[in-house]
């Protein structure tokens, strides 16, 4: 059975908030902040926490002149407004959210909750002008959200600086307590428990040695005092109160049963972030049902569903039944949800740095685990190893610019299952370094891969500098990655080979082939990159169809300009051409050709020759020969250690110089 999803956030405004001069967001269920130190991620948490947070007081809510985004000048002075702004979604099952919010609708189709924080300034009677704020539900200033609406809707922070041992040890704070509260014991159970503990405790008073020493404190006391006041003296066992017994649990770990105090900061974390997500599940359907509760629960309609999903055990409680078919627990869900509904709030989980402490498998584990919960969440991360496996449509991406940040979401990416599975499959491959790019260079192999940066330091221009990544999709399949890029604002670049082909009419039809020298001659041919890339800008909706160029050479220009650069034949083939050594023996190409291939002599010199005349293509199909045994990776590889700038293709060149000007506009 699905559960519904619990309430959250799907949008946010902030205007002038820090690092945020004008933000317009929308988010998903599940949301994963990431973006470069200082970049304001712990900031667009805190604006959160001004709505929804209970542990902020009045006084938290006040901002200060530093709270205003840093391009404003002497905000206060100038009467500069703070306005943040979160919109709902997720909340039509929960009657609770439906009857305290009424005043916060602003959409039926889907239903939609708006709560707003303004921080103002209002002239006093006396002329002058002070900061205020107010925290208001929908579009109607008058109807606020304060503390009494937080029990219903509202947030949970764990910081990324925790002392989970400490929290855990808390009688208050502790999440193993706040979950004990959640059940319904009774306190005649406690009180009987507490009575026959504290009788098994008083045992201890009859040992022989204790008695002695009660015996002699009581009379040593006597001979001090004399006998003009009580001075008899006893000993006691621990008081046992049955409002406190709960408070006394502790939780051990491992079958060695440790202490948390004495396990990692690692496995604590897990813990305790194990602990919260728990308490916060949706808790509609009880696992355990007082005998009287149930009995009760059976005088409503649908009830039948109620012995079909639990067991009295010998205890006089119901059990919830392990193995209940999906029909059975929807019927159930429903039926609870409306005789036994929980009027306990629902709240929103921040996670800052889930890593703090954890080997990057065990990020991985957690990461995964919290995506399966029902739970709304927003984390904040620096880690790829749980950027790997983030789901694609979870991300929100902030990105330093000279305007503030800027945050872009892929909540409402649309790609076909197909193209998700590769883009997902590549992040994980990659451990997500993707979404830590300042700029993105899309090429099709490993090849390109290894090559491109060292052309970019022969260009003077290195990819590290900047923070650009090269990304290899191994394909021709650029489709979903710049759908992806795009959503997320990260500029990038994609090259591509050309791929020059002539169309021969053979008994099947015309057919291209491939392989072949480009000769202005040939009356019927074109290039299989540009025709791609002419599709892909199409189904991008980037530009019109009618407005690319028919010529090829006019396309070349055209797509550019827009961030796609083309080749002429493959990458290594456009390499060989633009190179042009003094000598044969200085030839890069040729000595690592004879350093590498397991052929003989003949091979070689065939090699070789093929060069010298310019029969590239021929020399391509002997690295990847079968005899050579070297293939298109390990010669890029080798070649990358030696290359040299006038191997460097020119629309290569180009694409480098476009995503390092990219990056510098940002």
């Amino acid at each position: 059975m699905k559960i519904p999803k619990s309430p959250y956030i799907s949008r946010i405004r902030m205007k002038n908030f820090r690092n945020f001069k004008d933000v317009d967001a929308q988010l998903n269920h599940k949301q994963i902040i990431i973006g470069e130190n200082n970049v304001g991620k712990t900031n667009f948490i805190r604006a959160l926490r001004l709505i929804l947070d209970p542990t902020l007081n009045d006084e938290d809510r006040f901002l200060l002149d530093s709270d205003f985004h840093e391009g404003i000048e002497e905000p206060m002075k100038n009467n500069e407004v703070i306005e943040i702004s979160i919109e709902l979604r997720g909340f039509e099952h929960n009657k609770t959210i439906l009857s305290v919010l009424d005043g916060a609708s602003v959409n039926f189709s889907p239903p939609t909750l708006r709560l707003t924080y303004r921080y103002f300034p209002k002239v006093r009677d006396d002329g002058n002008i002070d900061y205020q704020y107010i925290i208001f539900q929908g579009e109607n200033e008058d109807k606020p959200f304060n503390h009494y609406h937080r029990r219903f809707l509202n947030m949970s922070v764990i910081d990324a600086i925790r002392d989970v041992e400490s929290e855990l040890k808390n009688s208050r704070k502790s999440p193993i307590s706040k979950l004990i509260k959640q059940y319904d014991i009774r306190k005649e159970e406690l009180e009987e428990i507490a009575n026959s503990l504290k009788e098994k405790s008083d045992e201890v008073l009859s040992i022989d040695e204790l008695v002695d020493l009660t015996n002699n404190i009581s009379s040593r006391f006597s001979d001090i005092i004399g006998k003009q006041v009580d001075s008899k003296v006893s000993l006691e066992t621990v008081e046992i109160d049955p409002n406190r017994i709960l408070n006394t649990l502790k939780l051990l770990v491992g079958e060695n049963r440790r202490h948390t105090s004495e396990t990692s900061l690692g496995i604590n974390n897990i813990l305790y972030i194990t602990l919260v997500l728990y308490y916060l599940e949706d808790k509609t359907i009880p696992s355990v049902l007082k005998n009287d509760v149930f009995t009760l629960l059976l005088s409503e309609e649908g009830s039948e569903v109620l012995r079909d999903s639990y067991d009295l055990n010998s205890k006089n409680n119901y059990i919830l039944k392990n193995e209940i078919s999906d029909e059975t627990l929807e019927q159930l869900y429903g039926f609870m949800d409306t005789f036994h509904s929980s009027s306990d709030g629902f709240t929103i989980l921040a996670i800052e740095e889930p890593e703090s402490h954890l080997h990057p498998a065990l990020q991985r584990v957690i990461y995964k685990d919290v995506m399966k919960k029902n739970t709304s969440i927003i984390m904040t991360t620096h880690s790829p190893h749980i950027t790997s496996v983030a789901p694609i449509e979870s991300i929100v991406h902030l990105r330093p610019t000279k305007s503030g940040t800027h945050v872009n979401t892929t909540a409402n990416l649309k790609l076909e299952p197909r193209d998700r599975m590769d883009l997902e499959r590549y992040l994980d491959i990659k451990r997500g370094e993707i979404y830590f790019g300042r700029g993105v260079i899309l090429v099709e192999g490993v090849a390109e891969e290894y090559l491109i940066p060292r052309f970019a330091e022969e260009l003077g221009k290195g990819l590290d500098k900047k923070g650009i990544i090269c990304c290899n999709v191994n394909s021709t399949n650029f489709e979903p990655y710049v759908k992806f890029l795009a959503s997320l604002g990260i500029p990038y670049v994609v090259i591509t080979d050309g791929d020059y082909y002539i169309l021969i009419e053979g008994e099947d039809g015309v057919a291209k082939k491939f392989g072949i020298a480009c000769e202005d001659e040939h009356d019927k041919y074109g290039y299989d990159g540009n025709d791609r890339i002419s599709k892909l800008v199409r189904s991008l909706k980037l530009v019109e169809r009618c407005a690319i160029p028919i010529e090829y050479a006019q396309q070349d220009e055209f797509f550019e300009g827009i961030g796609f650069f083309i080749g002429v034949h493959t990458m290594e083939i456009d390499m060989m051409e633009s190179y042009n050594p003094s000598n044969t023996a200085e030839n890069i190409f040729i000595n690592i050709f004879n350093e590498l291939t397991f052929g003989g002599e003949k091979q070689r010199s065939n090699f070789k020759k093929d060069f010298e005349i310019g029969n590239y293509h021929s020399c391509l199909n002997k690295i990847e020969g079968s005899h050579s045994q070297i293939g298109k990776g390990r010669f890029a590889q080798q070649l990358s250690i030696f290359a040299t700038e006038d191997m460097i293709p020119s629309y290569i060149a180009n694409a480098i110089n476009k995503i390092y000007s990219k990056v510098d506009e940002i």
